[in-house]
C-alpha cells in the first residue's frame, strides 16, 4: 500500500486518507498538492519530501484501495491460490465499486488515463496478487497492462454517458482478452466469469465498499 520508512508510515497514512478526501469531494484535477499539505496541517515542503508529484501521491491513493481489496477477497472466503480467478474478480469488484459510488469515479478515472499511475498501479496489484509464476512469459506478462489500458480508454466514455452496454459487460469483454493471453481455453474462462458473475451480490459489492470507506476516514 505505502511505501518508505517505517517511522514514517503514520505520516504517510495520513497524508494518503487526506488527499482521497478532498479528491473524492473536490476532484482530483482540481486539488493541488498545496490543498493536500494545508488540509493536512504540514509545510508544503514537506508534502513534497513524501510525494514529490501530485502523480506519486495518486499513485499511493490507489495502491491502498488495491491492497484493500486484496484483503477483503481473502476475508471472503475466496480461494486466494486460483491467481487467474482472483485477479478477475478483484477487477470486476473494483469498476462495480465504482458504479455503486459514482464519486470515486473522479479519483480512479486520472488514475487509469495517466500512464505513470496506470503502469505502477498495475505493477503493484500483479505483486500483491501474486499473479505469475517465475517462468510465466512476456505475452502472460503483458496481459494485465493491456487489460488496465484497455479499461482505462472505456471508462472515460461511461464517465460522460456515450456508452450503452453495462459496465459489467464491458469489464468481461476485457476479463475474457487478457484470460485468452494468459493461455487458458475458453471453457476455463466462460466458467470462470460465470464464477465471478455469481460473486457480484449487491452484499459483496457493498460489504467492501463500507468497509474501504471506513478505512478511509
Amino acid at each position: 500500500m505505502v511505501v518508505g520508512r517505517k517511522k514514517n508510515l503514520a505520516q504517510r497514512v495520513f497524508i494518503i486518507k487526506t488527499a482521497y478526501g478532498l479528491f473524492l469531494e473536490e476532484g482530483y484535477d482540481t486539488v493541488t498538492t498545496k490543498r493536500v499539505a494545508e488540509a493536512a496541517g504540514l509545510a508544503h515542503s514537506l508534502l513534497h519530501y513524501y510525494y514529490p508529484t501530485k502523480s506519486d501521491l495518486l499513485t499511493d491513493v490507489v495502491n491502498t484501495m488495491i491492497a484493500k481489496l486484496h484483503s477483503y477477497l481473502g476475508q471472503q472466503e475466496v480461494d486466494m491460490s486460483d491467481r487467474l480467478y482472483v485477479y478477475g474478480l478483484f477487477n470486476r469488484l473494483f469498476f462495480e465499486v465504482l458504479a455503486v459510488n459514482r464519486k470515486l469515479w473522479g479519483i480512479y478515472q486520472p488514475a487509469l488515463t495517466d500512464g505513470t499511475v496506470l503502469r505502477r498501479w498495475t505493477k503493484y496489484s500483479i505483486e500483491k496478487f501474486g499473479l505469475y509464476p517465475p517462468d510465466a512469459s512476456e505475452k502472460v506478462k503483458l496481459a494485465p497492462y493491456l487489460l488496465g489500458g484497455s479499461m482505462g480508454q472505456i471508462l472515460p466514455l461511461y464517465v460522460d454517458f456515450e456508452v450503452e452496454m453495462e459496465l459489467r459487460d464491458t469489464v468481461n469483454l476485457a476479463l475474457e482478452s487478457f484470460y485468452g493471453m494468459s493461455g487458458v481455453t475458453k471453457a476455463w474462462i466462460y466458467a470462470t466469469i460465470g464464477l465471478i458473475d455469481r460473486r457480484m451480490t449487491q452484499p459483496f459489492v457493498r460489504g467492501f465498499l463500507d468497509e474501504f470507506s471506513q478505512m478511509m476516514r
